[in-house]
């Protein structure tokens, strides 16, 4: 990594800056709090249920918790597993760093080093040259590592630390944000290979997002040009999944094959093949650099075993009821509603009889 030399927010005023250029700003990431109690066997990841009664199309933007940033939790090791596995059967289509974001993802291995430390200390240790893992004896080292030294690809590095996907955009002279950069191993429906060098607008119009163009285009570049330092934002999205494939949905199609999408899917027959599939997004612009790291953390459960908490099967069933032709399409309705839907309406019934009523629900989105 180069050597850089930050300046205050306002010497370096990169709000009146030229389209494709930063000036590193100095920040220092607000204190991090042990999270305490925390066991790579027994904490349980996070009960995200991040839908409504009624279907929404926005952004979805909340601003972040600085300690919640990464969240880890009992399934690390399965996600873990799983990424190690994907690598050395197709690493190559998985992971990629361009050089224009090399310092960049040098830069995000960095804040890994003094975040993940202090927020799990049972499971990493912050060394002189990087990051030990206690649990799995991996040891990443990157700090002042020549390019030519480096073992592995540092985007690979930081996805083997935490259970997320992670993706780095760098702005252009036009103001278009670009996936330069990426570690995307259980993504489920969509392959780093087909996003990489892609702005914001087409990797989304390229997956078919609805009303991308109408109602987020310019929200989204607009929130994207401004987005400070200090002002990370993290979104919820859901899918319904037809196959138990956390990192790729096989029931679309192989992983190979050059066009896949529900369009090539089978009709879902078995609703215990059901999942839920919700994704946690972090959006952070990186203060050196100036590049913009996501981090995408899917969230991913059969659908038999969610339907048994309370209020959900009934919240579920409204909010597919209230998705329009554009998001059914989108979304896979044609391919499993004659399955899912049935299957809620007699869960919610049950509910309903004991006691389990929009009218006594609470409002506690995304949970």
């Amino acid at each position: 990594m180069k050597s850089y030399t930050p300046v205050p927010v306002k010497v370096a005023n990169n709000k009146n800056r030229k389209l494709g250029t930063w000036t590193p700003e100095v920040f220092t990431y607000p204190p991090v709090e042990e999270f305490k109690g925390w066991s790579v066997k027994d904490t349980t990841p996070l009960p995200y249920r991040a839908f409504k009664h009624t279907y929404f199309f926005t952004m979805g933007i909340r601003s972040m918790d600085w300690n919640s940033w990464i969240e880890l939790d009992n399934e690390w090791m399965k996600y873990h597993n799983n990424k190690v596995e994907r690598i050395a059967d197709r690493g190559h289509e998985l992971i990629g760093t361009d050089p224009v974001v090399w310092d960049a993802a040098i830069e995000l291995l960095t804040e890994f080093r003094n975040f993940l430390p202090t927020r799990y200390p049972t499971l990493f240790k912050k060394t002189e040259k990087g990051i030990n893992n206690l649990v799995t004896g991996e040891v990443f080292e990157f700090v002042n590592v020549p390019r030519n030294e480096f073992k592995k690809d540092p985007m690979e590095m930081a996805a083997l630390m935490v259970q997320d996907d992670l993706a780095i955009l760098k702005e252009d002279e036009n103001g278009q944000y670009i996936l330069k950069g990426g570690a995307i191993m259980l993504a489920g429906f969509w392959r780093l290979r087909d996003k990489l060098n892609l702005p914001l607008s087409a990797i989304h119009t390229t997956g078919d997002v609805p009303k991308y163009n109408e109602k987020l285009k310019r929200p989204m570049e607009k929130f994207f040009s401004r987005l400070t330092c200090d002002k990370p934002v993290v979104r919820n999205n859901y899918f319904l999944q037809t196959d138990a494939d956390l990192a790729w949905s096989s029931s679309i199609g192989p992983e190979d094959k050059e066009v896949v999408g529900w369009n090539t899917a089978e009709v879902a027959t078995d609703i215990n093949k059901m999942y839920y599939r919700s994704e946690r997004q972090s959006v952070r612009r990186l203060p050196i650099s100036g590049c913009i790291v996501f981090t995408i953390r899917t969230y991913f459960l059969p659908i038999t075993k969610m339907c048994k908490e309370p209020y959900i099967p009934k919240r579920l069933l409204d909010g597919i009821l209230s998705w329009d032709e554009d998001v059914k399409r989108y979304r896979g309705y044609e391919k499993f509603h004659g399955l899912l839907l049935p299957y809620l309406e007699e869960q919610a019934k049950i509910q309903e009889a004991e006691g389990y009523t929009v009218d006594t629900e609470p409002d506690s989105y995304p949970f």
